[in-house]
């Protein structure tokens, strides 16, 4: 009989004398996206989610997820082998059995933020149990074919999409430089670097990233590390008037040129402990500073600005032709989760300026939209049938804006129950989008407002309800977010800002619901700062008890739907126009 991959590192773990091993599913990047021989965690586990973390013993597997998650980990889990547990639970279980007695645990540096490795030191002060840092991973010395790194070309992202050029955007780096007193900076985050030096890839999917690494320096030329070849030689002519380009592989050698005498800065919760090793091994000085180019990014210029709405647009009239296409064309019979999302793909491939989907489009049928995360095999697809409720989020990236949007439709009739709970969802959205906050609110200060409805009548959804967007960058942007203070950190909503307004409702195996526009924050006249909506899209009027909305409900409702038409209706042929005016008719 055939043995587990976990089983083959169990015995691993023995023959290396090693009790502990801590899977994080990440990469050398700290990357939420990862590349297919990153996903050490599902070769070892069988979950295919996009957060997770396991503790593997000699005799025992732990799985750690969040809610998003959790039915899916069940699921997709050998249960005889492995237990799922919540992602809140990790680091109490993690120290408790490191406590238990002398153990040893092994964490492979090069995968781990320094922040966690420095968490785990700390947990063993009180401790007989010994950390190992591993140089080879153990799941790729028992990964037969693991995939090979695959690297693309790198390509320039203009200051027409950008707003702001790389020299001016290194000239703010050096100023913080200064400001911090010290004389070199590690800017860790492959989404940081790319937006920093305008540069963009296909390295990771639907994420437009180049593996790479930068060091800015206050008296030295800064040094990129890329894979050389990928570079086309003009843009690498360009580059090398600011930046010394080294090649990826040569990484271990990039503090060499570093005095002694002179200090560096990183983000401690960004960076992985093996440049920290690096650098305490050439007695290098170094400063815990956050990575100044997070908010940088996060707050969107005004080109960035202009090109988001434009590409909202555009995706919006693809996602509103589609849901044309499912309500009045598509054949139920001949048709299922994967071929409509292939439908959809090929619609938004139409658009000016797209480049690629920004993440795999969840597609979901009745039980299958139960799962908020849900990810859609050929092995495990639903096809249409009466009635069903329909759950789409999905998006693009177009050189001018990344999108991300769900909706979820009727097909056939909705029950009173179904109906109730949607317009519970769109209550929430509705008091999110409508609210005006003062300045140094926190995202976590608002989330009360999406969930009210719901938890009347004690029921709520286990996700954040709102993430930042990059500007052709991740779909999942830090730092700003909308979610339960035990959720996530949450930072100081600020002016630019880009966010998605999600919450949602999950029965499960039965249906799910979730209804998602992005938002961009906006400053009045009274100083105050509040949502601006730069998605558009039918919200489905087959789903709505509208009995159950007040007066300011039904006006946001009504204005949504008049400017959904308004932004759409020349897009779209005469039977599409036509329909859309019926469905975004007043309530």
């Amino acid at each position: 009989m055939n043995q587990s991959n976990l089983k083959k590192l169990q015995n691993l773990l023995k023959e290396k004398d090693t009790d502990i091993f801590v899977i994080n599913r990440s990469d050398e990047y700290l990357n939420e996206y990862i590349s297919p021989n990153a996903e050490r965690l599902n070769f070892i586990t069988n979950f295919s989610g996009s957060a997770g973390r396991a503790i593997i013993t000699p005799t025992d597997a732990f799985l750690y997820v969040d809610g998003r998650y959790t039915f899916q980990a069940n699921t997709q889990i050998n249960a005889k082998e492995i237990q799922a547990k919540h992602l809140n639970s990790f680091w109490t279980d993690l120290e408790k059995i490191l406590l238990e007695e002398e153990y040893k645990i092994a964490l492979d540096p090069t995968l781990h933020s320094i922040i966690e490795i420095e968490k785990v030191v700390k947990m063993l002060e009180n401790s007989k149990s010994q950390l190992e840092l591993i140089d080879k991973n153990f799941v790729d010395l028992i990964w037969e074919n693991q995939p090979k790194t695959h690297y693309t070309d790198i390509f320039d992202h203009p200051t027409s999409f950008a707003g702001q050029s790389r020299s001016e955007k290194l000239d703010i780096l050096k100023k913080f430089l200064d400001q911090n007193e010290i004389d070199h900076y590690f800017v860790s985050g492959l989404d940081n670097i790319a937006w920093l030096l305008n540069l963009r890839a296909d390295d990771i999917k639907y994420t437009p990233l180049l593996y790479s690494y930068l060091l800015i320096s206050k008296n030295n030329k800064h040094s990129l590390y890329i894979k050389e070849s990928s570079m086309p030689e003009i843009l690498k002519k360009e580059i090398e008037t600011l930046i010394n380009i080294n090649n990826i592989e040569n990484i271990g050698s990039i503090f060499n040129n570093i005095n002694s005498s002179g200090s560096i800065g990183l983000d401690f919760n960004s960076t992985t402990f093996y440049f920290l090793d690096l650098l305490r091994k050439q007695k290098i000085n170094t400063k815990n500073l956050a990575n100044p180019c997070i908010l940088l990014k996060a707050i969107k210029n005004e080109t960035e600005l202009d090109g988001a709405k434009k590409a909202h647009i555009r995706d919006g009239v693809s996602i509103t032709k589609y849901i044309y296409w499912l309500k009045n064309i598509m054949d139920p019979k001949s048709n299922d989760e994967i071929s409509v999302a292939h439908h959809l793909e090929n619609l938004r491939r139409k658009n000016e300026l797209f480049h690629s989907l920004s993440f795999d489009t969840i597609s979901a049928i009745d039980q299958n939209a139960a799962l908020p995360h849900y990810r859609v095999t050929e092995e495990g697809k639903s096809s249409f049938s009466d009635n069903n409720i329909y759950l789409v989020d999905s998006g693009g990236q177009y050189f001018d804006g990344t999108t991300d949007i769900t909706r979820t439709i009727i097909l056939g009739e909705a029950t009173t129950e179904q109906k109730d709970r949607f317009t519970r969802v769109l209550k929430g959205h509705i008091a999110l989008s409508n609210h005006v906050f003062a300045k140094g609110t926190k995202g976590t200060d608002i989330d009360y407002l999406a969930r009210k409805s719901l938890q009347e009548i004690n029921l709520d959804y286990d996700h954040g309800t709102g993430h930042g967007i990059g500007s052709f960058l991740s779909v999942h942007e830090a730092p700003q977010r909308i979610a339960k203070k035990s959720m996530f950190d949450s930072v100081e909503l600020l002016p630019g800002m880009i966010l998605s307004n999600e919450p949602g409702y999950y029965k499960e195996n039965e249906y799910g619901i979730r209804t998602e526009n992005l938002v961009v924050i906006k400053e009045n006249n009274d100083k105050k700062l509040y949502f601006e909506n730069i998605s558009w899209c039918p919200i489905d009027l087959d789903l709505i008890e509208s009995s159950m909305l007040n007066q300011i409900e039904i006006h946001w409702l009504n204005k949504y739907h008049k400017k959904v038409y308004e932004k759409l209706h020349m897009y779209l042929d005469n039977q599409e126009r036509d329909w859309l005016k019926k469905v975004t008719s007043e309530v």
